[in-house]
């Protein structure tokens, strides 16, 4: 414990218990060439602080109040600890007697202690755990400032955005989806009605002519245009129109009628087909 006792009072209290003062560099302890080991106790004092270097059990300790604990000193580390506190000014003074028994000399007189990391200065450690603090701080600060600077902070709006444009993209799909499912169902619709409009129409030997032509004359136009593309070579049936004009030829009217005139022309008569069969059949 620090104290401002001057040595002549520390040294009167200690004769109370039949202790003794020697000073640790004194001509008088030096003649005596005592092993600093084998002594119990010293009190080192500089200016107005005072503390204890003290073998508890068969160990040393540093009981300076300035330390955050004790500190262990080992046997060969004792002689250059009082060598450095003489030089850093220190008077140490070397306490003779039977020291009076306390509980910690008692309990290391059976156990040895280890001391993993040494203790520090009071200031020292209130100087580190300040600049933890200072430290810790000025994290949680950039922290703060990387949060609001580094894009985390537009992570959540990046990722709504994400969402947003994933939602769309599922949206288009689906419409796709219905838009492909609505032309397979047109097509399977008119597939059906084609399907039963043929069902309905009795079975043709050909193609059916257009309106203005009857069964009989589209039969014949069609085998006159089979006739001709199977011989492509002969020349068309002609009919003499006078006979005193050998050389007027008068082509058939069936042979200007392509493939695809009779094929709308089928068209058209099954369509009128179905329609007088429907109208047959409201009658009924």
């Amino acid at each position: 414990m620090e104290s401002i006792f001057h040595e002549k009072v520390i040294s009167n209290a200690l004769k109370v218990w039949g202790l003794e003062l020697i000073l640790f560099n004194s001509p008088e302890y030096q003649r005596l060439g005592i092993d600093p080991i084998n002594e119990r106790s010293f009190i080192c004092n500089y200016k107005e602080h005072w503390f204890t270097v003290r073998k508890l059990g068969k160990q040393w300790f540093n009981l300076n109040s300035l330390l955050t604990g004790p500190e262990l000193i080992s046997d060969t580390y004792l002689a250059l600890f009082l060598a450095q506190l003489q030089q850093e000014g220190y008077s140490i003074f070397v306490v003779k007697g039977d020291l009076p028994d306390c509980e910690a000399d008692q309990l290391l007189q059976m156990i040895r202690v280890q001391q993993m990391h040494r203790p520090k200065l009071i200031g020292e450690e209130l100087a580190q755990l300040k600049d933890q603090r200072v430290q810790k701080t000025d994290l949680e600060q950039s922290l703060e400032v990387s949060h609001s600077y580094d894009g985390t902070g537009m992570l959540d709006e990046d990722e709504e955005n994400l969402q947003r444009a994933l939602a769309l993209s599922r949206q288009e799909i689906d419409m796709e989806d219905e838009e492909a499912d609505l032309r397979r169902a047109i097509r399977l619709s008119m597939q059906g009605s084609s399907r039963n409009i043929s069902e309905d129409i009795p079975q043709t030997s050909g193609t059916i002519s257009p309106p203005s032509l009857t069964s009989e004359e589209l039969r014949k136009r069609r085998e006159a245009y089979f006739e001709k593309q199977q011989q492509p070579e002969q020349i068309p049936h002609v009919h003499e129109k006078s006979t005193t004009s050998a050389d007027a030829l008068e082509i058939d009217p069936g042979d200007d009628m392509t493939e695809e005139d009779m094929l709308q022309a089928a068209m058209n008569m099954s369509l009128e087909t179905v329609s007088n069969n429907l109208k047959t059949e409201g009658k009924k």
